[in-house]
């Protein structure tokens, strides 16, 4: 249960930090007062730490001590500042890949609607072609039916036969 709570913990101390170097990166830098490249040290000279042997001494190892601290801090906030100068040029490209990506997407979106909307008209063409197939089948099979009520009877057939003959005998 212990382990749970320091692991609970320092994740959400990791992710508050990655958060506010995120942060920090995408913001606008404030102008500097002081040269470029070189922030203001937050490290002081003091007399405190001094030793107690002369005035001098004291002061030349205060001194030493404060602008190492200085140069430490100068390295290290340096280093710091070339990681987030290269954390924002991975997130400005990943920002154009997303962007690239969003186009890529959109364009397919719209060619999605334009064949859906293609095969919506082919199947409305299809049906249409189908009612007016099943139109001449049923047009036909009245016709059938017509048809086969009507029977004509011998002696029509027989007339007809006569006139065939009296026609093929004029010919010749």
């Amino acid at each position: 249960m212990k382990n749970l709570k320091l692991s609970a913990a320092m994740s959400v101390l990791l992710g508050v930090m990655l958060s506010g170097l995120a942060a920090y990166g995408q913001s606008t830098p404030p102008p500097t007062n002081s040269a470029p490249g070189s922030p203001p040290s937050d490290t002081r000279a003091s007399k405190s730490d001094a030793f107690t042997r002369s005035p001098e001494t004291a002061k030349a190892v205060t001194l030493t001590r404060a602008c190492a601290a200085a140069v430490s801090e100068l390295e290290a906030s340096r280093r710091l500042i070339d990681l987030l100068e290269r954390e924002n040029r991975l997130v400005k490209d990943r920002l154009e890949t997303e962007t690239r990506n969003v186009a890529v997407l959109t364009e397919l979106n719209a060619s999605r609607k334009a064949e859906t909307e293609a095969l919506r008209t082919a199947l409305a063409a299809k049906t249409e072609t189908l009612a007016a197939k099943d139109e001449v089948i049923a047009s036909q099979q009245r016709l059938i039916d017509t048809l086969k009520t009507k029977k004509s009877s011998p002696w029509k057939r027989l007339g007809d036969i006569l006139i065939g003959v009296a026609a093929g005998a004029l010919i010749r």
